[in-house]
């Protein structure tokens, strides 16, 4: 197989991460790969704000955990996502929607038909270069409602994000704790093929 398939194929969402931050130059080169994502119309319009500050992060995981059930009794709203990676679907005890992860990534893009497939273009490169050099990543959505919220409004203008571009996605960065994740098999039926006419 392919080596570059292999490690697409071998890409999974990771929520438990060692109490260690990336290495610079690492984090610069995840983020480069985000850079070079496609754009529609190469518009380049988006922004990367890279946040390690734990106690940001932290508020902004629990709120985004808030947002998820929005005051809903967990219980009545959860599915399983992983046994092996559990989420805040899984277990109701963890509190903070961003795992722990070190390194916090949130991306803003301009309102339009595009911003959320440019969006998700840019966290996909970067999802797949961690990958590549042995970090863990998990992408959350959930994003524009935290961003949305007093403190979400406090933090992007500290940061200095354009007024005029939107939350739209954050990808945790991190390396993973424990063992890898088990693999997941594909659901069959899922690619149709248009036989091409005669």
């Amino acid at each position: 197989m392919n080596e570059m398939i292999e490690k697409i194929i071998t890409r999974h969402a990771i929520r438990r991460f060692a109490d260690r931050q990336l290495e610079e130059e690492t984090l610069r080169e995840i983020l480069t790969a985000g850079l070079y994502a496609p754009s529609a119309g190469n518009n380049q319009y988006s922004r990367i704000v890279v946040c390690q500050d734990k106690a940001v992060n932290l508020k902004l995981g629990q709120l985004s955990r808030y947002m998820q059930f929005k005051g809903r009794d967990p219980g009545t709203v959860a599915h399983s996502i992983s046994s092996d990676q559990p989420s805040i679907q899984d277990d109701f005890t963890i509190m903070d929607g961003f795992y722990g992860a070190p390194t916090v990534l949130t991306i803003f893009t301009r309102p339009g038909q595009y911003a959320h497939d440019d969006a998700a273009m840019i966290a996909e490169n970067i999802m797949l270069a961690a990958h590549f050099l042995g970090v863990g990543s998990c992408y959350i959505g959930r994003t524009g409602e935290v961003f949305a919220t007093e403190y979400g409004l406090e933090r992007r203008k500290e940061w200095g994000v354009p007024e005029e571009l939107e939350a739209v996605c954050n990808v945790l960065l991190g390396y993973r704790e424990g063992p890898a994740p088990h693999e997941k098999p594909r659901k069959e039926g899922r690619i149709i093929r248009v036989p091409a006419a005669e």
